[in-house]
């Protein structure tokens, strides 16, 4: 009679204490893993935000060439660089072309406008790297003393590690106008996170 009252009672107001505590430890670790995940990627958000979406972008100065990376005709890189020159920052304008056939869709590398010189080059690799390596030979080899670098803002960062370490003198990062939407921010985010670990990890020009 008394184990049927017990067995109504537990019935009646559900789990013990006992069997309610050993729920939560077991949920604890669970829980406490989902709030460090949710905290890493909060953190990487705001790094993102900081280096990938709001970087820091140099005031055009007086160089000896203003560089295009490539693709140079995404956001607005290449009017960019035509802008800045016919400003009189520089009158050479040097123009990356990651396909073989891009010479033919950028007139400006066989009919550059009035009174600016276009050089165009495709990197080898075709990477920010293999731009960099190719800006750094073109600097030595003609004693440029500063260039103005020309990509897009999302780029402008990585650029600014990567061509820095190959480039002699002082490297200014212009970002042309042209935003991605926001999927393509979040692209964005997680390519270029991508590229700068594989920067890290790849010390040196």
């Amino acid at each position: 009679m008394a184990q049927q009252r017990s067995a109504s009672k537990r019935r009646l107001f559900g789990p013990g204490r006992k069997q309610k505590a050993a729920r939560k430890k077991r949920f604890r670790p669970r829980r406490l893993a989902a709030k460090a995940v949710l905290a890493l990627v909060l953190l990487w958000l705001a790094a993102c935000f900081l280096v990938v979406a709001e970087p820091t972008v140099n005031e055009p100065a007086r160089a000896d060439a203003i560089v295009v990376l490539g693709p140079p005709l995404v956001d607005g890189r290449l009017p960019t660089a035509f802008a800045l020159a016919r400003e009189h920052y520089a009158n050479l304008v040097v123009i990356s072309i990651g396909w073989p056939k891009g010479r033919q869709r950028i007139p400006a590398c066989t009919q550059p406008p009035a009174g600016i010189t276009v050089e165009c080059f495709q990197p080898d690799p075709g990477t920010t790297r293999g731009e960099a390596e190719h800006i750094g030979a073109l600097a030595r080899a003609r004693h440029w003393h500063s260039v103005l670098v020309v990509t897009s803002k999302y780029h402008v960062s990585r650029a600014r590690l990567i061509v820095g370490r190959c480039v002699p003198g002082t490297v200014r990062l212009v970002a042309a106008p042209g935003t991605p939407s926001t999927s393509g921010w979040l692209y964005q985010f997680a390519y270029q996170t991508g590229g700068f670990a594989k920067a890290l990890l790849h010390q040196g020009c």
